[in-house]
Order: C-alpha cells, then sequence, then structure tokens
C-alpha cells in the first residue's frame, strides 16, 4: 500500500535558505516531499532545490507561472529542466496559455507533472463573486479550470479539497489534484478559507496534500508529521 508520505507534501515556507535548510535536515525521512515557493525560490537564488535534490527529495515547484503563452511555456521548460517531480501555472491564463506548456515540457521532460492552479483556497465565496463578475460557485469555476487543463493537456490541478471530488467526476480519476488548505482539527484556519483534515480530503479525491503550518509551526514537527502521514494512510486503507 501507498505510504502516506508519498502524499504527503510539506510547504517550505521559510524566508531563507539556512532556515529552510535546517528544518529539511531536522525532519530526515519522515518527510519524502516538499513543496518550494515563492517566497522561498527567491530568497534562495533557487539554491533549495538543488539541496533537495542532493537529500533525494520530491519537489514540488509551487511558483505559479501566469503569462503570454509563450513567456509561460518558457517559464515551464526552466522548471522541467530542474527534474522536480512536479510544478504548477496558473489556469486563469488560458487554454491557450496551458497548451503552450504542456507541448514545450513534454518535448524535454514528460516525466515531470504540469498542475494548473483553479481558485486559490484564500478565497472566498465573495471575493470570487467580487473577482470573477461571475454568478458561478468557487466548486463551479474550479471545475471548469479543471476541465479546460484537461483539454490542454495538463497533469491535473492545484485546488481545495473542497472542490477535489467534483473534479474528479467531472474529469477522471487520473486526473491529479494536488490540495492545499489542509489543516488538523486543533490548527487555526488561518489565512485559509477553504480547509480540510488530511483523512477528510483524502476520501475527497485528493491525491497530494499540500501541509504547512501543522507541521512547519508546530512544537514537535517529526510527531506532527508521522501523524498526519498515518492519518492519509488510514484514509487510504478505508477509500
Amino acid at each position: 500500500m501507498t505510504d502516506g508520505r508519498e502524499r504527503m507534501i510539506v510547504a517550505l515556507d521559510f524566508p531563507s535558505y539556512e532556515k529552510a535548510r535546517e528544518f529539511i535536515e531536522k525532519l530526515g525521512d519522515h518527510v519524502w516531499f516538499y513543496k518550494v515557493g515563492l517566497e522561498l525560490f527567491l530568497n534562495s537564488q533557487g539554491r533549495i532545490v538543488a539541496f533537495l535534490k542532493e537529500k533525494k527529495k520530491r519537489i514540488f515547484l509551487d511558483l505559479k507561472f501566469h503569462d503570454i503563452p509563450n513567456t509561460t511555456a518558457q517559464a515551464a521548460v526552466f522548471a522541467a529542466g530542474q527534474d522536480v517531480f512536479m510544478f504548477n501555472v496558473h489556469a486563469g491564463g488560458g487554454k491557450k496559455m496551458m497548451k503552450a506548456v504542456a507541448e514545450e515540457v513534454k518535448k524535454i521532460n514528460p516525466r515531470t507533472l504540469m498542475m494548473a492552479v483553479t481558485i486559490l483556497t484564500s478565497i472566498s465565496e465573495q471575493e470570487a463573486a467580487e473577482t470573477f463578475g461571475s454568478r458561478w460557485t468557487i466548486k463551479e469555476l474550479a471545475v471548469n479550470l479543471a476541465r479546460l487543463a484537461r483539454e490542454a493537456g495538463m497533469d491535473g490541478v492545484v485546488c481545495s479539497p473542497w472542490e477535489a471530488k467534483d473534479v474528479k467526476a467531472a474529469i477522471g480519476n487520473d486526473f491529479k489534484t494536488v490540495c492545499p488548505g489542509i489543516r488538523l482539527r486543533e490548527n487555526s484556519t488561518d489565512d485559509q478559507e477553504r480547509i480540510m483534515t488530511p483523512y477528510d480530503a483524502i476520501l475527497n479525491g485528493c491525491d497530494y496534500l499540500v501541509i504547512g503550518r501543522p507541521i512547519t509551526k508546530s512544537p514537535y514537527p517529526i510527531t506532527s508529521a508521522d501523524a498526519i502521514a498515518g492519518e492519509i494512510e488510514k484514509a487510504l486503507r478505508k477509500g
């Protein structure tokens, strides 16, 4: 059976290379998969990617590329050239942009998973209505963006765990879902609006769970990581 650590992506939301490196060393074999976002990638000048590869860790390069098709495709080629496990673009850039990304990346590294960000988990229903000027719910918006991503050749989407089951139902079980907004019951919601526990998220169709503060801000991060991996395994056994 799949180990829960294969599905658990720990977000390295640290302001410096040194702090992130110290944390990775501390967690050791308890975490196999890490997310590198804009803050750390820029503050480390990209060095953190090389360090994670040296440590034989899986990498989710979370830079959310979003520009005209050619510019985004070239950025994606850079990401795929780093041989990361997955990277992402904003689905809001449109089908033409995502198609350009898929075509270029498949030429150089078809192993790298290409994910499209649907609606950020910090956005509420009211804010979505104000931003997109649409009467569609967040779930409807996310499913529509996922459909465009699939048609463009992307491998999956980044979405809230609340939308994952609907994405799977509309697009297919082979279309991957990466879900932030994961919290343990005792954790605060912080700046996330649409959250779910690891156990419930797996049962709701999430393939990979992005988990930051419940581990990185925990006084006992190894214990927290092991507990979350165990919760994921429990859900996988039930599912």
